[in-house]
């Protein structure tokens, strides 16, 4: 459960094929066997417990403070359980990797995790566990220690963060998602407002004194005879705060005068957050299932009328679905939508790192690798597609941005298999009658860049002299290599006459 799952969806995203995902485990398993993997089994299942835990956690805690004020034994146990739950979720981010968006890679090394998490929320989450409960039971003159358990509000954002990658797990939907994170703040919010109405005066009575001139000393509190009618009527009082309307109750002491003053600003900020979420929440939806849907239900109609195959309907449905997944039209609204500049910068950052790998472009200037990245064209090829033929002539070089695809000689026997990263075909770009030698076929869905011969040639046309030199560079490196494949075949004919 430790190490990274198949089903996680941000698995296939990040490492995009299942070569990179079996080298993930090995790596995993060889190199740190005590590390939890961000998109492992366990995460999910942990994230998940821990978001219910502590929505039910940040609803109880401010009861029990309140309402069993005098009550130490009870809330005391009460808060070292939770804190136990706390500490083992802070233990377990020390011995859990993270995606590095920047290398693109999984970081499982232990002091590197650490360090990322010491320097992020590791304070935001020990505050809530601070051990006062000791200091409390031992000396009852700190009592106002308690207040500080109120810093277990601090979870909620513990509760966003985890809420938004079950969100992306369980591919919910991101309307539902959204009301349901709005709905759970909104619950959190008002429910420590209306206990607070009623733990303010407490506090203010144990280090003042008592005041008569408290709402919580009326009379109409006085026949509140349980704990519930009394929760009831803090919540309507602190709704009532929150909506900037007029209290029924006395607000006479400075304590409710500031509290209530502070419940009013907040109110209304959260008023304007609120609309400003559901107006954001109203513009998108089903904006994106729309387009989609719309797409689907024209290729189904386009697959009536043809009369297409079952196989070939599948495929064609599993391409825009694949095509749809990836954001490729997404992709390229932003890119064309960009200034030059912009887009210049952009195309450089998602290509880059593929035309780095290449021996070829080590000898180019910049500016023709910055002409090369903007010639270059992506293409899908599902399970079985050909990429190359054997035989026919090599016209591009094609770079393997995610998936395997396979590598068969002409007698249709299996070679090896190309992941990401990988690139093949460097030979076309410089010589004119180059033929393939072997077949290349897609081993699942795979997104391949390719850049074509002529606008190679096209980006090389102001230095001939160049051109010349990187075709000397391609036959001295194709030399090199026959001969380093020659010298395997003679060592192997010897080894083979040995044992005869």
């Amino acid at each position: 459960m430790r190490i990274v799952s198949r089903k996680h969806p941000l698995t296939r995203w990040c490492l995009k094929s299942s070569r990179a995902i079996d080298y993930e485990i090995y790596r995993h398993l060889k190199s740190y066997p005590y590390m939890f993997h961000p998109f492992g089994t366990f995460r999910i299942f942990w994230e998940s417990a821990m978001t219910l835990f502590i929505v039910a956690a940040l609803l109880v805690t401010p009861v029990f403070l309140t309402f069993y004020f005098d009550e130490h034994e009870k809330w005391y146990l009460f808060n070292l359980a939770i804190d136990a739950v706390f500490i083992c979720d802070i233990v377990i981010w020390f011995f859990t990797g993270y995606y590095d968006s920047h290398t693109q890679t999984v970081i499982l090394m232990p002091k590197v995790a650490a360090s990322k998490y010491l320097r992020g929320f590791f304070i935001l989450d020990a505050l809530p566990v601070l051990p006062l409960e000791f200091l409390i039971v031992f000396y009852e003159s700190v009592w106002y220690l308690a207040l500080l358990n109120l810093l277990k509000i601090l979870r909620l954002r513990t509760v966003i963060d985890y809420s938004r990658r079950i969100y992306y797990v369980y591919r919910i939907n991101y309307h539902l998602y959204q009301i349901a994170k709005i709905v759970v703040i909104i619950v959190v919010c008002v429910h420590w407002a209306a206990c607070l109405e009623y733990h303010l005066p407490l506090v203010v009575a144990k280090i003042a004194g008592e005041n008569d001139a408290s709402w919580i000393r009326s009379s109409y509190m006085a026949n509140r005879d349980t704990r519930f009618k009394m929760y009831l009527t803090c919540v309507n009082r602190a709704i009532i705060a929150l909506v900037g309307s007029t209290h029924y109750l006395n607000m006479s002491t400075p304590e409710d005068i500031v509290y209530n003053l502070i419940l009013s600003v907040l109110g209304f900020l959260g008023f304007v957050y609120l609309l400003a979420r559901f107006s954001q929440l109203m513009t998108t939806f089903h904006s994106t299932d729309k387009r989609h849907l719309k797409l689907i239900q024209q290729l189904q109609q386009y697959i009536r009328y043809r009369e297409l195959p079952h196989s070939l309907q599948r495929r064609l449905l599993d391409y825009y679905n694949y095509r749809n997944k990836k954001g490729f039209e997404r992709d390229k609204m932003i890119i064309n939508h960009v200034s030059p500049y912009l887009r210049e910068k952009l195309l450089l950052h998602n290509y880059m790192r593929l035309l780095t790998n290449v021996e070829l472009f080590k000898h180019l200037p910049q500016i023709v690798v910055t002409q090369l990245v903007g010639a270059l064209r992506s293409e899908i090829f599902m399970p079985n597609d050909v990429l190359v033929k054997a035989g026919t002539r090599g016209d591009a070089l094609y770079f393997v941005a995610c998936g395997t695809i396979a590598v068969y000689d002409s007698a249709g026997k299996e070679i090896c298999h190309l992941k990401d990263g990988t690139y093949f075909g460097e030979l076309a770009l410089v010589m004119e009658d180059e033929r393939k030698t072997d077949s290349v076929v897609a081993v699942e869905n795979c997104m391949v860049y390719i850049l074509s011969r002529a606008d190679f040639q096209h980006a090389l046309s102001p230095y001939p002299e160049l051109f010349g030199h990187l075709q000397n560079i391609v036959l001295a490196h194709l030399e090199q290599s026959r001969l380093q494949k020659t010298f395997k075949l003679n060592s192997l004919s010897r080894r083979e006459i040995s044992t005869v």
